[in-house]
């Protein structure tokens, strides 16, 4: 009986990891960006500008010599992790990419979340790293995963299912504590399980940290929800 290897596996959010025969492996440095780099693209990219892109502060032909080592140093393993061209390289089409599966849940309308959606949406697209061809994707990143979040918390409690709603809207406060469009669903989240002192302590947590860290007051779509809950009313 033949058994198939599992695939490999490149992990992006929550920091880079690589994954072969379903162990991590270690990467050095080099390799390690080229993989997250090939990772990020949609489609082929040019050798040159993989090693222009990689060793920005160095000639040309030194940048081509780093790409040339840094592809002999790739480590092995049961299925290749790139193919490459005269003039071009990509991630072999069997090695997975959780970032692929994320920038999906973000992008394709009507994409059924699975149980690992609320938990790839919520995870940072390689923090720490200080690269300019990480920063974009990073930025863009942050945006559109905060509105996917906003967009599955607001599914999951049209279906009745207020726990994992609840959790995707945390998600986004945890990400953004001044985003009021996650607050105000959290609220209401409360206010449907019966719990107003809840809601009333998301609500006053809120105000209190916008008012410290911008001078403003919480507008009055998110004050109606909870003006007949708090004191003197």
């Amino acid at each position: 009986m033949t058994h198939t290897s599992p695939q490999p596996r490149i992990h992006l959010l929550g920091g880079f990891r690589l994954d072969c025969d379903s162990r991590p492996v270690h990467v050095v440095p080099g390799v390690r960006r080229l993989l997250a780099l090939l990772a990020l693209q949609e489609s082929w990219i040019e050798r040159a500008t993989a090693a222009a892109t990689l060793w920005p502060d160095t000639t040309a032909r030194r940048a081509a010599a780093c790409l040339r080592s840094t592809l002999w140093r790739l480590v092995k393993s049961s299925e290749p992790l790139i193919v490459s061209s005269e003039d071009a390289l990509a991630l072999d089409a069997r090695v997975e990419v959780d970032f692929r599966r994320a920038r999906e849940l973000v992008t394709a309308p009507g994409c059924d979340p699975d149980e690992t959606a609320v938990t790839l949406l919520q995870a940072d697209l390689l923090p720490g790293w200080d690269h300019d061809w990480v920063h974009a994707e990073q930025d863009w990143w942050r945006q559109a995963r905060l509105r996917a979040l906003e967009a599955l918390s607001h599914r999951f409690r049209s279906s009745g299912d207020r726990h994992r709603a609840y959790l995707a809207a945390m998600a986004v406060v945890r990400t953004d504590p001044l985003r009021e469009s996650a607050h105000r669903t959290l609220v209401e989240l409360h206010i449907a399980d019966g719990n107003p002192a809840a809601a009333v302590r998301q609500y006053a947590s809120y105000r209190t940290r916008l008012r410290d860290e911008l001078g403003l007051s919480p507008s009055p779509q998110i004050h109606d929800l909870v003006k007949d809950l708090l004191p003197g009313a």
